[in-house]
């Protein structure tokens, strides 16, 4: 059952691929004084580092929203705060954005493309790329290229020894988040369920994901949040739903703000009996596989089922996640929304995840010479071997 979410809802969000993704966005369109008034008065009220907020007389410095709150942010442990205008708001929520949809490491070997994106069916994990229309890579050409919409690029690769070129055309696009498959070893179904990114439009990808798994009689689940940023808890909450019944209208867990907010503590609840549509698993352990990617969001739904499945029947395999038990409720002012850090996300047991991250039961690489998803995928295979064997490889 889809939990009603209200627009600009209650995110605690962390944007990782953007620069490879392409934009997408709409552009900064000015920064007026009493915007600035606005944004400071946020920060000396509702953030949740209000009392450690710097007082300033005077605002007339900042140039751009940005400038303006990577200044008074509170860092540590606030890494996050940002603005966004609302069309990328907008595009974010209904997964609908521009370029290749790709991302890259420092020497330009693809681990990730968004589902549905122009890359999706061309570039593979483990790609090396070398060039662009016959230009020498560089992370400028990759920025440059995605915005010429509609017009193809080549791309000149290296996959498994050899040199592949490849034509993509970066351009407007939908994506998916989820991908599941149901695998069978030694006669224990097994579901997979890719999940990149809490947005709203998820919800009905993952419920009928669950429902092919309820139909599949599946034993065990295993979530691949690796790359998993973060989104809406209303969409986590939904998450938890469908991951176990057994406990309707009890805490999942809840937002706690600053002392002069507290009026705002607000939890959020396993659905009722009535309310579930069939779906839903009483499962009594679930693996997640995360890497320091795994952030916010994804860590509330790992630490909420701390305190009904228990802390050994919730298995993370791969390596410490992000660390960010924070989040944020949207304000907007104009073109632009702010998300500021307003709360820290506390489990049933009053226990919120640490800013170090969540270490892993079993530590494991992320393997990007093999597709998510890919039984012989480092992580993934991990994961099998623990359900067969009970213990980390």
């Amino acid at each position: 059952m889809f939990k009603k979410i209200s627009y600009l809802a209650t995110l605690a969000l962390l944007l990782l691929f953007l620069a490879a993704c392409g934009g997408g966005g709409g552009s900064f369109q000015g920064f007026s004084d009493a915007e600035k008034r606005y944004l400071y008065t946020l920060f000396k009220s509702e953030y949740l580092w209000a009392s450690r907020v710097v007082s300033s007389t005077s605002l007339s410095s900042f140039q751009t929203p940005q400038q303006m709150i990577n200044s008074l942010r509170v860092n540590p442990p606030d890494r996050w705060s940002y603005m966004m205008t609302m069309k990328q708001y907008s595009n974010f929520a209904n997964q609908r954005t521009a370029g290749f949809g790709f991302a890259y490491t420092n020497d330009f070997t693809v681990i990730f493309t968004r589902i549905d994106a122009p890359a999706y069916s061309k570039l593979k994990r483990g790609d090396r790329i070398l060039s662009i229309n016959g230009e020498s890579i560089s992370a400028s050409l990759i920025r440059e290229t995605s915005q010429n919409l509609g017009t193809p690029a080549i791309f000149s690769v290296e996959r498994d020894g050899s040199q592949v070129d490849l034509n993509i055309t970066p351009d407007y696009y939908n994506f998916k988040v989820t991908l599941d498959r149901i695998i069978t070893h030694n006669g224990t179904k097994i579901g997979y369920l890719r999940y990149d990114s809490f947005t709203e439009s998820s919800v009905d990808e993952f419920e009928a994901a669950f429902t092919r798994f309820k139909n599949a009689g599946i034993n065990e689940l295993v979530i691949d949040m690796r790359y998993n940023g973060g989104g809406s808890l209303y969409v986590a909450s939904n998450l938890l739903d469908n991951i176990t019944a057994a406990h309707p209208d009890e805490r999942q867990f809840y937002l706690d703000w600053n002392d002069n907010y507290k009026q705002n503590n607000y939890p959020y609840t396993f659905e009722e009996s009535d309310l579930q549509d069939g779906n839903e698993f009483n499962l009594t352990r679930v693996f997640f596989l995360t890497t320091p990617n795994t952030a916010s969001a994804s860590e509330a739904v790992i630490n909420a089922l701390v305190p009904y499945l228990g802390s050994d029947n919730v298995i993370l395999i791969g390596s410490h996640t992000h660390g960010k038990p924070v989040g944020m409720h949207g304000r907007r002012y104009g073109d632009h929304a702010y998300f500021l850090i307003n709360f820290i996300i506390r489990n049933n047991y009053g226990n919120s995840t640490s800013f170090n991250g969540i270490d892993p039961t079993c530590p494991a690489a992320d393997d990007i010479n093999h597709t998510m998803g890919d039984e012989n995928e480092t992580m993934f295979s991990s994961a099998i071997y623990y359900i067969e064997n009970g213990s980390c490889p």
